[in-house]
């Protein structure tokens, strides 16, 4: 029996690829996916376990879709998959008897079963198991997969899990131990979506930088950089997640001077201040995250290049301090930092810093990342405007929300949904383009580009 299925994705980029690899059981097994909840007759939430705000989104989105079970026609299944179900299966299905189905972080393939009619309520593989010997499951190339979206911009999961006992984060326990994708499966499945379209991939892991050092032999990132770029057709190579204190030269070098490899770097930092950082367990302190930024701005290792510096930065973690927090906010108020995310610690059960004394008020946690943002936002305006006049490579993502009559693009500097965007003018080109465009305007969030170098000049003269 065919049924109609209806996904809610909530969370990171690594859950996005998840839940398109639900996607793709669903249509392999002759399954529809519908836009409307009220037409399906299997609803499923791929779900966030990571801090609090996450773990109540997924229990609202849950809450809102068992409404639909409601009343006297026939019901839809209910399957609620992801962190939220690993991190608390029991306590779920205790609480929650208008879900049908519980799936873990590493059970998509699961849903398979759910949708023949085979499957248990509780559907959650513990990780514990992987202990034994065999690893937990992780996707690869052969595993159906159906991309959310434009084809022109895919996310690539390289490895699942994490070894780091980082004391805020709760991820080892939400997706277990670290296993890397063999090179070829990552080059085999980049290439397979090229084929179809994709010009631009964005690696994630929950560490890049500890890739492939599980395998046997062993691999790294460079070596797998390295393959990709040798895939024709492939335009940019985005980098998500690197670790600060395993951003080594070669990667810098990489980046730097590789044409495929976008001049771009998400490394989550978390703080500037050594004795935080030795709190958060994070194995680093200040003296090697100044080293990792001047890495990425020093002439003589990137050349002429401009290597664009997406972090986030945790405040209120036990043992920040006013004087800590004021070294966080004077290395932000620096401005090498191009694109910033600031979150306020969430106590999570099950982490070591749950157990630290010397708390920060959740009100003063929220008071210490409203002022980053403000610093940053200023600062990013300051960037976009030193921008105006510069000729940008811009890759084109569809016809603008601003109007029918413009194009919407990034540059190499913005990973998709997270750091703005080029809005096009003067012109037109086709989805996944990469163009030339003349940047015209900037403004706190986006910029606006010209495709037409003429009008470009026109309206730089008039501003």
């Amino acid at each position: 029996m065919a049924h109609k299925v209806y996904f809610v994705s909530l969370g990171c980029p690594k859950n996005q690829v998840d839940t398109e690899v639900m996607l793709g059981v669903v249509r392999q097994g002759g399954h529809a996916l519908v836009d409307d909840p009220a037409e399906a007759d299997t609803l499923v939430v791929n779900t966030c376990g990571f801090i609090q705000a996450a773990k109540e989104e997924s229990i609202a989105t849950i809450l809102e879709l068992a409404e639909l079970k409601q009343g006297d026609g026939p019901k839809p299944r209910l399957v609620v998959a992801g962190c939220l179900s690993q991190r608390y299966p029991d306590e779920l299905a205790a609480e929650l008897p208008e879900v049908d189905h519980f799936l873990g972080s590493a059970d998509m393939l699961g849903l398979a079963k759910v949708l023949d009619g085979d499957a248990g309520r509780m559907g959650v593989t513990p990780f514990a198991a992987a202990k034994t010997g065999a690893r937990a499951y992780l996707y690869d190339h052969r595993t159906p997969r159906e991309l959310t979206g434009t084809r022109h911009s895919a996310y690539v999961k390289i490895a699942e899990g994490c070894d780091r006992p980082c004391g805020f984060c709760i991820i080892p326990k939400l997706r277990g131990a670290q296993r890397s994708r063999a090179v070829y499966s990552v080059v085999e499945e980049v290439a397979g979506l090229v084929e179809h379209g994709t010009r631009e991939v964005c690696l994630v892991a929950q560490d890049l930088t500890t890739y492939g050092s599980d395998l046997e032999p062993a691999a790294n990132l460079e070596m797998l950089l390295d393959a990709l770029c040798r895939i024709d057709g492939l335009a940019w190579i985005r980098l998500h997640y690197a670790y600060p204190s395993a951003v080594g030269d070669g990667l810098v070098r990489r980046i730097a001077s590789e044409p495929k490899i976008a001049t771009y770097l998400d490394v989550p930092i978390q703080h500037i201040d050594t004795e935080v950082l030795k709190k958060m367990r994070r194995g680093y302190g200040e003296r090697r995250v100044r080293e990792l930024v001047e890495a990425l701005r020093d002439p003589a290792k990137v050349g002429d290049a401009r290597v664009w510096l997406r972090t986030t930065m945790l405040v209120g973690h036990p043992g920040e301090t006013e004087d800590a927090f004021r070294r966080l906010y004077d290395f932000i108020a620096e401005g090498e930092i191009d694109h910033l995310g600031v979150f306020p610690w969430s106590r999570e059960d099950g982490t070591s810093s749950a157990l630290l004394p010397v708390r920060v008020t959740s009100r003063k946690a929220e008071e210490r990342a409203a002022a980053l943002m403000e610093l940053q936002e200023g600062i990013r305006a300051r960037k976009f405007a030193a921008l105006v006049g510069r000729t940008l490579d811009v890759i084109v993502d569809g016809i603008s929300t601003e109007s029918d009559l413009l194009l919407d693009g990034r540059h190499e500097g913005q990973a998709p949904g997270i750091d703005g965007k080029v809005v096009l003018t003067d012109g037109t080109a086709p989805v996944g383009a990469i163009v030339s465009a003349i940047v015209t305007q900037a403004g706190p969030h986006d910029l606006v580009a010209s495709l037409d170098r003429d009008a470009a000049a026109l309206a730089l003269a008039d501003a």
